[in-house]
């Protein structure tokens, strides 16, 4: 494999095959070095140049666990894991022979066999975690500090990549001065919001696609009383939204909340320099109005806090919703069933509106699938570094077509679900839309990826009329989502969450009481029943069931990180 620097991009298909990296090792061997736990590093006290791609000669063992997620257990075989070409590629190239000593089935039983091992202190050489369970590891002096090797031995590309949206991954694995382990980063702006509205309805309506909450209004209010179907009938929807509309991805509300500068269930930064709580601030009040006049005037269904995001996404495809408030990939769920059942249908994602002229910002949390942390004591705690090295170089460096096609093309390639270790690129997605946009624009397809390629492919049968592909160019395509997305990353419009540690002690036992609390109270509002005239009596009741408790330990992480 060549360790060049240009970058090839893949996309995050759904996750099928979890490697949770929880083994079993000697009691023994995790306790011989209790008393230096948690300070283990590679020493940089030599005038050999450090090569972070060296192979291990003679090789390494490195003992870790396998997850199999329910999607694939059916067809997984242990034969077949210590046989793929990622483990073998980990042994001939990089000298590492890992060592699954054993296997677990869905995501349970994978979290329990975990949270024992680290609670009884016997751990993997290697194991990734969850922020929770990498919280409960800095209490201990099972975890090995990888500040050094993370400097050492990360290449500048595997670098550029966990720190593409700042520090806050790296921060998220730093405990008391030591990263404890590196983060598996994903994107957190695929998280975002947009605006998804049926194009062709707004065509007929002769009107814009909304840019201002008074436009939305406009639209939605047109939508619903000029029968933009033409089936004759008093049957159509302005919004779509669903009984958890405060939770991401579809028919949601959270973009509308965003349009006026809230947002909840998010710690934003307030004039004082302290973290506060979104959901408690005053500013989600406008958002409630906004909210409860599109239901007082139908413009929303009247039954939809019965509705979960599935029966709610039953609109798109019957044909009857004019705007649906979702993530990126809602052109392919549920947006392609509506191209599915009405042909000419045209949805297309637009950036979400605002109050005034002023673009609103889109909220977001820090993305970390899972934290590598390695055991105190292991001889070559520099084997995580190399590892997710050999994964960024061959999915974002200087790769044959060949050797990605052997690892991460179709199928019977084994794909990004066979890895030990990875960080996927924040922007990988978007990059994507990227080249294909300049890959139409000159026809040349020779800089996309396998399955870059895949999508152009899928894109031009889609141009040729095949509607079933739509799905592609709504969401990759030069109309996509990630068009949208692009004005987001282009105009620094994204507003992430400030709170990325685990969850505080108070946190874990009443957060989920606060929440329920807060989306109870915001659906009564927006269906009548309750007034924004209450609002400071609900921030009283929340900091009664320990909003006050949370909001002080919040500023405590903060104030020590």
């Amino acid at each position: 494999m060549n360790y060049r620097k240009q970058k090839v991009f893949t996309m995050v298909s759904a996750v099928t095959l979890s490697i949770a990296l929880l083994a079993g090792c000697s009691t023994n061997n995790a306790n011989q070095t209790t008393n230096n736990g948690g300070n283990n590093s590679v020493s940089t006290e030599t005038n050999t140049p450090i090569d972070p791609m060296a192979k291990f000669d003679p090789p390494i063992e490195l003992t870790v666990g396998v997850a199999i997620g329910d999607p694939m257990a059916d067809d997984f075989t242990e034969e077949k894991w210590e046989n793929s070409v990622w483990i073998k590629a980990y042994r001939d190239e990089l000298g590492i022979i890992i060592k699954p000593l054993w296997y677990t089935k869905g995501t349970d039983a994978s979290k329990q066999k975990m949270s024992v091992a680290i609670a009884s202190g016997d751990i993997p050489d290697l194991i990734g975690v969850s922020t929770e369970q990498l919280a409960t590891l800095s209490r201990t002096k099972l975890y090995t500090d990888l500040s050094e090797v993370y400097e050492n031995y990360a290449t500048s590309l595997t670098k550029g990549i966990i720190t593409e949206e700042g520090n806050s991954a790296l921060e998220s694995a730093t405990f008391g001065g030591k990263l404890i382990a590196i983060p598996g980063t994903n994107s957190a702006i695929d998280g975002a919001s947009f605006l998804w509205a049926r194009q062709d309805w707004l065509d007929k309506l002769g009107l814009p696609a909304p840019k201002t909450t008074d436009e939305l209004y406009t639209a939605i209010k047109a939508v619903v009383e000029k029968d933009p179907d033409g089936n004759g009938k008093n049957d159509t929807v302005g919004l779509m939204m669903n009984k958890d509309f405060l939770s991401p991805g579809l028919a949601e509300a959270i973009g509308l909340f965003n349009a006026f500068d809230a947002y909840p269930k998010t710690w934003v930064r307030g004039e004082d320099g302290k973290l506060v709580y979104g959901s408690a601030l005053p500013e989600v009040k406008d958002a409630l109005t906004y909210l409860n006049k599109l239901y007082t005037e139908g413009l929303i269904e009247k039954d939809f806090a019965a509705k979960d995001s599935n029966k709610a996404a039953e609109l798109a495809a019957a044909g009857r919703v004019g705007f649906n408030i979702g993530a990126m990939w809602n052109g392919m769920f549920p947006l392609q069933q509506t191209k599915d059942n009405f042909p000419d249908s045209n949805w297309l994602a637009n950036p979400i509106v605002s109050k005034d002229d002023q673009p609103a910002n889109p909220q977001i949390k820090l993305n970390v699938e899972n934290y590598y942390v390695m055991r105190s004591g292991y001889e070559h705690p520099e084997a995580i570094m190399k590892l997710i090295n050999f994964w960024t170089e061959l999915n974002y460096g200087d790769t044959s077509q060949e050797e990605y096609d052997k690892f991460l093309g179709p199928a019977p390639a084994p794909g990004h679900h066979w890895t030990v270790a990875k960080a996927w690129k924040a922007q990988k997605n978007l990059q994507a839309h990227l080249k294909l946009k300049e890959a139409f624009k000159t026809g040349d397809t020779s800089k996309l990826n396998a399955e870059e390629k895949g999508y152009y492919d899928n894109i031009q049968k889609y141009k040729a009329g095949d509607n079933a592909n739509a799905q592609f160019e709504k969401v990759f395509g030069e109309t996509g989502s990630f068009k949208s997305m692009n004005e987001y990353v282009t105009n620094n419009l994204f507003k992430m969450d400030e709170f990325y540690g685990a969850s505080t002690d108070v946190m874990k036992n009443r957060l989920k009481t606060i929440e329920q609390a807060v989306i109870e109270y915001y659906t009564k509002v927006i269906m009548g029943s309750d007034s924004v005239n209450n609002f400071e009596k609900f921030v009283s009741q929340l900091n009664q069931l320990g909003l006050e408790e949370v909001t002080k330990e919040v500023n405590d992480w903060d104030a020590a990180k």
